[in-house]
């Protein structure tokens, strides 16, 4: 009886595995390559409705997976340049991870801006629940247009980041990152003393984002004007017009800060009232084109805005 049970199973998983290698065979070899990417295409064009999406190839292969190359997303209307552009996507089934986690998992690499954005995406249960963890490295911010477009200023910087992410029904409902740039340059909307780009050795945060909350913890800049700490938030919503940030801080700053203020008695002033000491400031309002304030020596970096005119 034993024996006989023992080859019914063997038998049984031997034909499973059979009919699962043979499927398996059969989408390699009738994968429906156009069509896929026809439906990738309409997804990504309800997704990101701003943009108009192109995808130049789609391919399976076995053990490798999915493979995607040029994703690129266009202006409605400027069709020349794209203001997105990924070069490759790939995503591979991970069974050693999927055995371990008891939850389906993949592993995913996408190749862009020079960097590189790589992580696992794991099905959370099946209620359209998905968490996404990942690393980005080298990505060079300078070759990102979207993103100028979307704060209207130049953005300059390598970007490396760590990130633990959960999405559910296509939002991101939870993410927690550590961001660093290096070497970065910022435009500013409104100059500072004249200085109309923000240049830094290096920048870095931690971000938590909760809802329509993004807590900004830990901030850091080394620029040849200033050294920086700051915190805040970001209120995201789905209308633009209503993105508000509030971060608050204090910058020490250093003499290429006051570069052009030629005026010897006022230097020597500023001098005198900062000692040495960090300047607190408050940046808030529209996410897009925040306003600055120095506390306590807004009256100070008036009279020197004054002199600079």
């Amino acid at each position: 009886m034993l024996k006989k049970m023992c080859r019914w199973l063997g038998g049984g998983v031997g034909y499973l595995l059979y009919t699962l290698a043979l499927l398996l065979l059969l989408l390699w070899l009738l994968f429906p390559e156009e069509t896929f990417r026809r439906l990738l295409v309409q997804s990504l064009n309800t997704a990101c409705p701003q943009l108009r999406w192109q995808v130049r190839s789609m391919t399976l292969q076995i053990p490798e997976g999915i493979t995607l190359r040029v994703i690129e997303g266009y202006d409605v209307w400027d069709k020349e340049k794209p203001l997105v552009r990924v070069d490759s996507l790939s995503l591979r089934p991970d069974l050693a991870g999927t055995v371990q986690s008891r939850h389906l998992q993949a592993k995913y690499r996408l190749t862009l801006a020079n960097g590189a954005i790589a992580g696992v995406v794991r099905m959370d249960g099946w209620n359209q629940k998905l968490r996404v963890d990942g690393s980005v490295q080298g990505l060079q911010l300078a070759k990102c247009p979207i993103l100028a477009r979307q704060l209207e200023r130049d953005v300059r910087g390598t970007l490396s980041a760590t990130f633990d992410g959960r999405v559910h029904s296509g939002n991101i409902s939870e993410m927690d990152a550590t961001l660093s740039v290096d070497q970065g340059e910022l435009g500013l909307r409104q100059p500072i003393l004249n200085h109309a780009i923000l240049p830094f050795s290096r920048a870095s945060i931690v971000l938590r984002s909760r809802g329509e909350t993004m807590q900004i913890e830990q901030g850091v800049v080394n620029s040849e004007l200033f050294n920086g700490q700051f915190s805040g938030e970001i209120k995201v919503t789905r209308d633009s017009t209503a993105r508000q940030l509030d971060i608050r801080g204090t910058m020490l700053p250093r003499p290429a800060f006051f570069t052009g203020v030629n005026n010897a008695s006022l230097l020597k002033v500023i001098r005198t009232q900062l000692k040495d000491r960090s300047v607190p400031f408050r940046i808030s309002g529209d996410l897009y084109n925040p306003g600055i304030h120095f506390e306590d020596f807004s009256l100070l970096f008036e009279s020197l805005e004054k002199e600079l005119q």
